[in-house]
């Protein structure tokens, strides 16, 4: 057997039960197993002990709950060329980092891979169960041929090391982070490809409990994608104002007129964040880590204090 190069990053918070199943998934599972797997979290008693305790295994704890700030705390570790991040509520397929090993060997100028998403629970409202998503990639049968893409999904990064010497994410994103892996690949272009492996797949169960408020997400709904543009031009303007502001916006809004069964997403708690982050955008100010101030602007969004510090300088 050769030299095992990668190593597996899962930053967690709030749900040891869901992190252990898909740990003990993992070691159970991959038929090349990684030489260590970091798990990154901002309280230690997140970890369940029967992890922490694994010889396979090493946590790292970050200065603050972020998931930005948490993979930049992992990487400082990670001693191997390859480095894969991964969600703590995914199911991989048993190949995944056999395959994307085999890929990046062979392609010397990819430097992020994804997985072929068979099923993501984030689609819906209701999540995916994991002995659903374990079938779904057992059962898994290439049927495309690999892509290049733009960008890589968050929930499964196979990432060429040497990268962090130029790229890590992007702190400014606090908390859940959203739209991080659209950050992270659009400046890992700048040094070379992107690429969707059809050869394996992963699973993302989408599990609702320990993820921030609606209320936040519902903000960074709003501000995170402007901000994004701000710094780096994509996404585009257009896409958005349609694809970021006005779809998520009007889900959000119908969601919270008609009640759907089995839904467990705060819509209502979306839609008034959504609100609080336009008012936001409104007075000229694009920053994303006011959701750590938002307990106090639920009710009141017509009084959000517009003398924070804010990123809209860039613009």
């Amino acid at each position: 057997m050769g030299i095992v190069k990668t190593t597996v990053v899962v930053c967690s918070a709030n749900r040891p039960d869901v992190l252990s199943e898909t740990i003990e998934s993992l070691m159970r599972s991959q038929s090349l197993q990684p030489r260590e797997i970091i798990i990154s979290v901002f309280n230690p008693a997140h970890v369940p002990e029967k992890i922490s305790t694994n010889a396979a295994v090493r946590v790292v704890v970050s200065n603050r709950q972020a998931l930005t700030a948490q993979r930049n705390a992992a990487i400082k570790l990670v001693r191997t060329p390859y480095t894969l991040f991964l969600d703590d509520d995914v199911e991989i397929a048993p190949n995944f980092i056999g395959s994307m090993e085999r890929l990046l060997n062979e392609e010397e100028d990819v430097v992020v891979a994804t997985g072929f998403v068979v099923v993501d629970g984030v689609r819906g409202d209701t999540g995916v169960e994991r002995k659903s998503a374990r079938a779904a990639v057992h059962n898994y049968l290439r049927a495309n041929d690999n892509c290049e893409c733009e960008e890589g999904y968050g929930c499964n990064l196979f990432v060429r090391t040497s990268i962090f010497e130029r790229v890590r994410f992007d702190e400014n994103l606090p908390l859940y982070g959203w739209l991080e892996d659209l950050d992270f690949s659009t400046n890992c272009l700048r040094y070379g490809r992107i690429i969707r492996n059809a050869g394996t797949c992963v699973a993302h169960l989408g599990t609702p409990s320990g993820r921030m408020s609606g209320l936040k997400f519902g903000y960074s709904q709003v501000v995170n994608p402007f901000y994004l543009w701000c710094k780096n031009g994509k996404p585009g303007l257009t896409h958005v104002v349609f694809a970021h502001w006005l779809l998520p916006v009007a889900r959000n809004l119908r969601r919270t007129l008609v009640r759907v069964h089995g839904n467990r997403s705060d819509r209502t708690g979306r839609l008034k964040g959504n609100v609080i982050g336009f008012c936001r955008l409104l007075a000229g100010k694009v920053d994303p880590s006011y959701i750590l101030q938002l307990q106090e602007a639920v009710e009141w969004p017509h009084r959000v204090d517009t003398n924070s510090t804010a990123v809209s300088r860039m613009i």
